[in-house]
């Protein structure tokens, strides 16, 4: 008995330390796939933007847990393009957001981790505008203008997702972020945000 609980230890002290996910740099670039939804009343309306963001962000560890806390910083560039009655129609955005992910690695072969993390994510909006094209005259709308149609700069996200490590040199990530915050300037009028990112990193 004792030499089992002896070994039992070990085993848990060796799988903790392999599964130990270190401090580091890692820098990359994705595709993000965002959502606005649009409700007034019991009138629901959805648009697609699809995109490309580029990002940083450091681990730190938390002692010899397996688990890890990033902040980070990423800038996206999502579009919505549409054709309606004869009109092109383009929504292009810039943010900036700064997620703080908590994580933890363990590992399922001798040089891939898998990293579940989660957290939240504050954005601030740069630029939101509309463009809307029919011939040779063109249309542009800044949404962060300050009227009453206009939207709010500053989003909350809370979300989470997967990453894997190759060889501590690659990650692959994915995941998913809800808005709590409701942009819209209009107290009649809600617009929520959501999306899904999938991006590559280089891991110093």
């Amino acid at each position: 008995m004792k030499k089992l609980f002896v070994t039992m230890i070990a085993l848990a002290a060796a799988v903790t330390a392999f599964a130990q996910f270190p401090a580091g740099l890692s820098v990359g670039a994705g595709y993000v796939s965002a959502k606005k939804t649009t409700k007034v009343d019991n009138h629901s309306d959805s648009r697609s933007f699809g995109g490309f963001y580029v990002n940083a962000d450091y681990n730190i560890a938390i002692g010899d847990t397996g688990f890890g806390v990033a902040p980070g910083v990423y800038v996206d560039l999502p579009i919505y393009k549409d054709e309606l009655a004869g009109v092109d129609v383009k929504w292009k955005e810039l943010n900036l957001g700064i997620p703080v992910m908590v994580n933890y690695g363990f590992p399922v072969a001798d040089i891939i981790k898998i990293i579940p993390f989660a957290g939240p994510t504050v954005q601030f909006g740069i630029s939101s505008k509309h463009i809307s094209k029919r011939g040779n005259q063109k249309h542009t709308i800044d949404a962060y203008d300050g009227g009453d149609e206009s939207m709010k700069r500053l989003q909350l996200f809370i979300g989470g997702g997967v990453a894997v490590d190759i060889a501590e040199i690659v990650r692959v990530s994915l995941g998913y972020d809800a808005g709590l915050i409701n942009r819209s300037n209009d107290s009649e009028v809600k617009v929520k945000d959501s999306g899904f990112h999938f991006g590559v990193a280089y891991l110093f």
